[in-house]
């Protein structure tokens, strides 16, 4: 992680800990969003919903919101 926590205590440990995994759990959920055709909000893009063939006037207003 390029952290040095030998002189550290708990706490400060626990949060450095905490950001880390919460960093990797975002570039894990931007990964899978992206290979699933979504935005980063988890909102299907709108060339997603062109190829899924539901380009429907009303799901294009909708996710038109959220791009």
């Amino acid at each position: 992680m390029g952290y040095d926590i030998e002189e550290k205590p708990t706490e400060e440990k626990m949060k450095i800990l905490r950001e880390y995994r919460e960093s990797q759990y975002q570039k894990l959920c931007d990964a899978v969003y992206k290979r699933r055709g979504w935005n980063s909000n988890g909102v299907p893009t709108l060339e997603t919903v062109k190829q899924l063939g539901i380009d429907f006037p009303d799901v294009v207003e909708l996710v038109s919101r959220y791009q």
